[in-house]
């Protein structure tokens, strides 16, 4: 009897959303327990390395790449703009990263 196969995508499709879910919880949930904010960060990492999904850029930046506790800015990191780049300072592991960062362009009409 032939095996039925479900296609890769299906799969990358649902862990994109479960990574957005994830990453929706660990904003709510920072208030509260930030601890189970970090655990929601941790859990979308795995499910993103398991199903070999990128995590999109906008929120990358709301965890930290060394320690992988979620980011707050003014509570539990700083965010600064040092020569065309986006630099976040992580409080909890004294590490900074940084992001490329340019003005949009704005289109001029002649």
């Amino acid at each position: 009897m032939k095996r039925l196969r479900i296609k890769k995508s299906y799969f990358q499709d649902i862990a994109k959303g479960r990574i957005q879910i994830l990453f929706d919880e660990a904003k709510k949930r920072f208030s509260s327990r930030p601890e189970l904010s970090n655990r929601y960060v941790q859990l979308a990492r795995r499910i993103a390395m398991k199903y070999k999904v990128k995590i999109p850029s906008e929120l990358k930046k709301r965890f930290c790449k060394h320690c992988h506790h979620y980011l707050v800015p003014s509570k539990n990191c700083r965010v600064r703009i040092r020569n065309r780049k986006l630099v976040y300072y992580c409080i909890h592991c004294r590490n900074y990263m940084r992001f490329p960062y340019s003005k949009s362009k704005t289109l001029k009409y002649s």
